[in-house]
């Protein structure tokens, strides 16, 4: 597959994909990158399997699929002193994953905020960024698993779904890597985060809906999604007119809430 990926995508000097690994099996592509994030030219690497058998999601939360059942991608970036904007990082990734999905498939995803990618209300992929210190500056490496081809049967949860599914056909997986690695070098972040807010917004299907963000400590917020501010946190315009904000770490759920 890695031949199939340079093919289609190239192999730049320097920046996304400077560096492309495929391996047939790994636990966490995320994890595996992290490991390496103090060793030089690591920055721009992407590791990539269609066999991740212990995924991890926002919240520690699993992110499984059968052997062949799904993508994961990850990229190690460089942070540098950029740390304030890493929030949009995740949003810029889901924007940059909805993107290729379309233009690879012709299936039209939207985001759920933060940055589940959602066809038709169900979850076709995660993404999971993670800030790293190292001695030559902190890395970021940004991970996504994308759904490709699971049958119905073999789909883990009702509100899931499979690019498979939804297009009703097999996924050209180098494709899809090629189109995925694409957007993302050309996303603007860190440098223009106002064109990534108004890309993100133009994809996420969360505004302008009635939700109920789950919080710890047993709380709920409910009301609606009024917008995302400057930071990438979503901000709920509740019942009695206030107007609460919260980042995506602070928030274990975002549902529709029931009217």
């Amino acid at each position: 597959m890695r031949a199939a990926i340079v093919e289609r995508f190239g192999s730049p000097a320097s920046g996304v994909g400077s560096t492309i690994e495929v391996v047939e099996s790994t636990g966490s592509t995320n994890a595996d990158l992290a490991a390496r994030a103090g060793e030089p030219g690591i920055v721009g690497t992407v590791r990539i399997t269609t066999d991740q058998t212990s995924g991890r999601g926002r919240h520690a939360r699993v992110w499984s699929a059968p052997a062949g059942g799904q993508v994961a991608i990850s990229v190690a970036l460089d942070a540098g002193d950029q740390t304030e904007q890493l929030g949009w990082l995740s949003l810029a990734t889901g924007v940059a994953a909805a993107s290729a999905i379309e233009s690879a498939t012709g299936v039209r995803p939207t985001l759920k905020w933060p940055n589940d990618v959602l066809v038709d209300g169900k979850k076709v992929a995660g993404i999971l960024a993670e800030y790293i210190p190292a001695p030559t500056g902190g890395v970021v490496v940004v991970g996504i698993g994308i759904n490709t081809g699971m049958t119905a049967d073999e789909l883990p949860v009702p509100t899931a779904t499979s690019l498979r599914v939804e297009s009703g056909r097999p996924v050209d997986v180098a494709a899809l890597v090629a189109e995925y690695l694409r957007a993302l070098a050309d996303a603007p972040w860190p440098d223009d985060i106002a064109e990534v807010a108004r890309r993100y917004r133009d994809r996420c299907d969360t505004l302008g809906r009635r939700v109920r963000l789950s919080l710890p400590g047993d709380r709920d917020v409910e009301g609606v999604a009024d917008d995302i501010d400057e930071q990438g946190r979503i901000t709920v315009r509740t019942d009695d007119g206030e107007r609460f904000t919260a980042a995506a770490g602070d928030v274990l759920h975002l549902r529709p809430a029931q009217d």
